[in-house]
C-alpha cells in the first residue's frame, strides 16, 4: 500500500497518517544541503525535524569521505539517524535496514511535533520505508539465493528474475547483483504480503540536475574527496579489514568497502600493482580515479531511473527548498 504523495501539508495534525518528507536523488545532486534547508524551514514552523539516512553506504562506520557522509559539524544542530549503524566487514541486509527504519518511525510517531526527513540515493532503501516493507525472515531466503547464485553467476540470477518477474526484470540492470537479489527476494517472498501500515505519509521529492551537470558535480566531488583524505581513509579500512589482501584472493566474503564505487577502484589498483594504498600516485592514481569516475557516473544514471518507481515529485534544485517549505504553510 502506497502511503506517500506530494500533497499539501497542514500545520495542525490532520486525520490519518502523519506527514513526512522524503528527498531522493542521484549522488552529488545536493540532497544533503536541501534536507538541512528543509529542516530549518520545518523548525521555524514549530516542528522537530529528524533526518533519516537512506543511503546504503552511509550506514557503515569508517566509510565517511568516500560516501560524502555528513559530518556532525555540518548538521546545523539537527538530529541524524541511521548513520554508522553497521561495520563494513558484514553487509547490512535490506531486511535489517527496513526494520531499523520502521523502529525509528515508530519512535518519532510518539512525538506530536516530529517530522521525519528521509534522505538518500538508494532507491530500494527509500522504497522500503515509503511502503513499510516488513522483510522479517527473508534473510534466510536471501542467503539461499546467494548460495544458488554467487556473484560469479549474476547472469544466471538475472535469467531467473526475468522468468519469475518479467515485468520487474527490465527495470533492473543485468549486472547489478544486489538489485537482482533484492528483486528476487521480494518476488519469492511475496511482495503484497510484506507491507505494513506506516505511521507517516511521505511527500516525496526528487532532485535532478540533469545528466551533464550531475557528471560534472560527481567529478568535482571525487577530486575533493581525494584532496581531503580519501586514500588515507581507504588505507585505514585496509589496515582494519585487509581489503587489498582480500582483493588478491577473490572468493572470500568481500568487505562492503571493496564493493563500493570510489573505494574498490583504488583497492583494485593497489592489489594489482603491489603498492600500498597511501603510496598510489601518478599513473596508478589517475587510472583508479578515472575508473571510479566512470563507475559513479554510471551508477548515478541508475539512481535517476528510480524517480518514477518512487512516485517522486521532481523539483528544481534552485527552488526545491522554497517549494517544499511552501507546502508546509497550510
Amino acid at each position: 500500500m502506497h502511503r506517500y504523495s506530494d500533497s499539501t501539508w497542514w500545520m495542525r495534525r490532520p486525520p490519518g497518517p502523519r506527514r513526512a518528507v522524503a528527498i531522493y536523488g542521484p549522488t552529488s545532486s545536493g540532497k544533503t544541503v536541501l534536507s538541512l534547508d528543509v529542516c530549518e524551514a520545518a523548525s521555524e514552523r514549530g516542528l522537530h525535524p529528524v533526518v533519516l539516512n537512506a543511503d546504503s553506504r552511509q550506514v557503515y562506520a569508517g566509510m565517511d569521505i568516500g560516501t560524502s557522509k555528513i559530518r556532525p559539524s555540518e548538521m546545523r544542530g539537527f538530529e541524524h539517524r541511521l548513520l554508522d549503524v553497521a561495520e563494513p566487514s558484514s553487509k547490512l541486509s535490506l531486511e535489517a535496514y527496513a526494520q531499523m527504519a520502521r523502529d525509528e518511525l515508530a519512535s518519532l510517531a510518539a512525538a506530536e511535533d516530529a517530522l521525519p526527513v528521509l534522505v538518500g540515493g538508494t532507491g530500494v532503501y527509500v522504497q522500503s520505508v515509503l511502503n513499510g516493507w516488513d522483510l522479517t525472515g527473508t534473510g534466510t531466503l536471501r542467503r539461499s539465493l546467494e548460495r544458488d547464485f554467487p556473484r560469479s553467476d549474476v547472469k544466471g540470477a538475472y535469467r531467473v528474475l526475468a522468468r519469475l518477474a518479467p515485468e520487474v526484470a527490465p527495470r533492473v540492470h543485468p549486472n547489478n547483483y544486489e538489485a537482482i537479489l533484492n528483486a528476487l527476494v521480494r518476488r519469492v517472498a511475496g511482495e503484497a504480503s510484506n507491507e505494513v501500515t506506516t505511521p507517516f505519509a511521505f511527500a516525496v521529492y526528487g532532485v535532478d540536475r540533469g545528466e551533464a551537470e550531475t557528471d560534472r558535480r560527481i567529478e568535482t566531488t571525487l577530486d575533493a574527496q581525494i584532496r581531503h583524505g580519501l586514500l588515507q581513509e581507504i588505507a585505514e579500512l585496509d589496515r582494519r579489514y585487509g581489503l587489498v589482501e582480500q582483493a588478491r584472493r577473490p572468493g572470500r566474503g568481500p568487505n562492503v568497502a571493496s564493493q563500493t564505487h570510489g573505494y574498490r577502484e583504488f583497492v583494485g589498483v593497489a592489489a594489482s600493482t603491489g603498492k600500498a594504498i597511501a603510496d598510489l600516485g601518478g599513473a596508478d592514481l589517475a587510472a583508479a580515479r578515472a575508473e571510479a569516475l566512470g563507475h559513479i557516473c554510471a551508477y548515478s544514471r541508475r539512481q535517476r531511473s528510480w524517480f518514477r518507481k518512487l512516485g517522486a515529485s521532481r523539483v528544481d534544485h534552485r527552488s526545491a527548498a522554497k517549494t517544499i517549505a511552501s507546502r508546509m504553510q497550510h
